[in-house]
């Protein structure tokens, strides 16, 4: 299936994130967080992302940032950026106004009274991330899914990605909802805590990209 798009989470290191996209991954996303186990900074990830070419391929994952951060990833080079924390809708709108990013905001998922909030967002972002709700704030520390059936309970103003306890177990019905045809993923291609494996990655791309 041509059109499935995968964004791996949490890069660390320039090794996995050629892999990625010699793999097919469409996303390579940088947390920007110090008390993930996924964190980079700034000068690791400046020299990783001198050495990829698709300037539209990396994602800044933040939490609750500053302005002085979000200037600091602009002046990075970063297209996109990801918002997983608890920023409200008026902090939202200042993002989308005074940057070119394409913001990507995070929600935390556990009932459909969470979803029916969301589109609020509409007009300041250009996707959701529905992940998990225990993981907004530490993008990918659990391996744990949402229930995905509250997602047909809404129409979503925009398109999402989604997030929370992905693996190559359960990516295949994840597709196959066809709900959305974006797909984050982080832990589930790990072999340890913040650790990417090379294989995971190939796995899990190819089977999403074989679904269908």
């Amino acid at each position: 299936m041509s059109n499935v798009n995968i964004k791996i989470c949490g890069i660390k290191d320039f090794e996995i994130a050629n892999h990625a996209i010699h793999a097919g991954a469409k996303y390579l996303g940088f947390i920007f967080y110090e008390n993930s186990h996924r964190n980079i900074s700034i000068d690791k990830c400046r020299d990783i992302l001198a050495n990829i070419d698709d300037k539209d391929k990396p994602v800044a994952v933040v939490v609750n940032p500053s302005f002085k951060q979000l200037d600091e990833l602009a002046k990075l080079g970063f297209n996109n950026i990801q918002l997983h924390g608890n920023e409200n809708i008026e902090f939202t709108r200042k993002v989308s106004e005074n940057y070119s990013f394409n913001v990507i905001k995070a929600f935390g998922i556990s009932s459909l009274n969470d979803l029916n909030k969301i589109n609020d967002y509409s007009n300041f972002i250009d996707s959701f991330l529905l992940d998990s709700c225990s993981t907004v704030g530490l993008p990918g520390e659990t391996r744990k899914t949402f229930n995905w059936d509250i997602i047909s309970e809404i129409s979503l103003k925009k398109n999402f990605f989604l997030s929370g306890g992905l693996n190559i177990d359960n990516i295949e019905r994840a597709i196959l909802m066809k709900k959305t045809n974006y797909f984050d993923v982080s832990s589930g291609v790990e072999n340890s805590e913040g650790i990417k494996d090379k294989r995971l990655i190939t796995e899990f791309i190819n089977k999403a990209k074989s679904v269908l």
